[in-house]
């Protein structure tokens, strides 16, 4: 399986490429980085901005970082544009097992990806990949972004697949100059909008992605979106990440048909106090109609930053087990 391990420094370490923290302006290289909170799902409105920025970390965002590639129709170039069997107009290899595809191109890290219909999404590249690679989806909280929540991924799961992360409608309550927040709406639109954007992902990067039985992750009221699709459709959504929200959707009813039609484990991660109640209760109902289900800590309040990422990776073997998908390799 997939080796990952708590960093001591507590700094994000990427498989390949440059950690985002580790950026500076300076050079005539202009990054962009964002020291905010992650927004805040179910009590937006009860929590202030200033609440929000306690704990927070740098963060990349994938319109501005130097590493990140702009919607290929603005700026026309691909990232797997380097890559021979690409560039010179060809397709890329048929995917398998072995190392038979050209080595995506070692950056950009992170590119925005257009989704007709929709708004765009961020994904995180898994440099260097020359065999097809799974996925993680990853939907973000209210008033929140796809960038950050793209970065915690890449770096939990070691950039070893692609990460991608949809975009919501735009917040204006919750946005300022400089930094645009926005929201997802749920139901049929959310379920149109994660098709869209699987298909977007395949057609853009060909052999290299496998958009079949994708990890799903959620923080805030993207955990209660993120679990909602999965109760929905527990084949396509076999294991589900819920950070700091996703808790009320549980009940034994809902439990029971998300094991009974195919999914197996539920991480439940928290950074606030107030999670870990809910959260145990939820992993006891998962666990007593036969969903294997586990509970991780780390003091950073409600947002998603690095020690909540360390947790997380810790119990990453149990979380990926059965998948041989997520086999650490070139």
């Amino acid at each position: 399986m997939i080796s990952v391990g708590a960093r001591s420094s507590g700094r994000p370490v990427f498989t390949l490429g440059t950690s985002v923290r580790d950026r500076r302006f300076g050079g005539g290289v202009a990054v962009a980085v964002a020291v905010i909170a992650l927004g805040c799902g179910f009590d937006r409105r009860a929590q202030s901005r200033e609440d929000r920025r306690e704990g927070d970390r740098t963060r990349v965002d994938a319109q501005s970082a130097p590493n990140a590639a702009q919607v290929p129709r603005e700026q026309g170039e691909d990232p797997l544009s380097r890559n021979p069997a690409v560039a010179r107009g060809g397709s890329a290899p048929t995917g398998g097992s072995g190392p038979s595809l050209v080595p995506i191109a070692p950056e950009p890290l992170f590119t925005n990806l257009a989704i007709s219909g929709y708004p765009e999404a961020v994904v995180a590249v898994p440099n260097g990949a020359t065999t097809r690679r799974p996925v993680v989806v990853v939907l973000h909280g209210s008033g929140d972004r796809p960038d950050w929540n793209c970065d915690a991924w890449r770096h939990i799961t070691g950039a070893q697949g692609f990460v991608l992360c949809p975009r919501g409608q735009y917040e204006p309550r919750e946005s300022t100059a400089g930094d645009t927040r926005y929201t997802h709406r749920g139901g049929p639109y959310l379920r149109g909008h994660l098709d869209s954007a699987l298909e977007a992902l395949a057609l853009r990067f060909g052999a290299y992605v496998d958009t079949e039985m994708p990890l799903g992750a959620g923080f805030s009221l993207g955990a209660t979106e993120i679990a909602q699709l999965a109760i929905a459709d527990p084949a396509r959504f076999p294991r589900i990440a819920l950070l700091e929200g996703g808790h009320t959707v549980w009940t034994d009813a809902s439990a029971r048909a998300f094991s009974s039609r195919g999914g197996r484990r539920v991480l439940l991660a928290c950074g606030s106090a107030w999670c870990m109640a809910p959260a145990n209760a939820t992993a006891i109902v998962l666990r007593r109609n036969g969903i294997d289900a586990r509970v991780v800590y780390a003091a950073v309040g409600h947002t998603n930053d690095r020690p909540l990422q360390e947790a997380i990776m810790r119990d990453l073997t149990w979380f990926l087990a059965d998948d041989p998908r997520w086999e650490a390799r070139p």
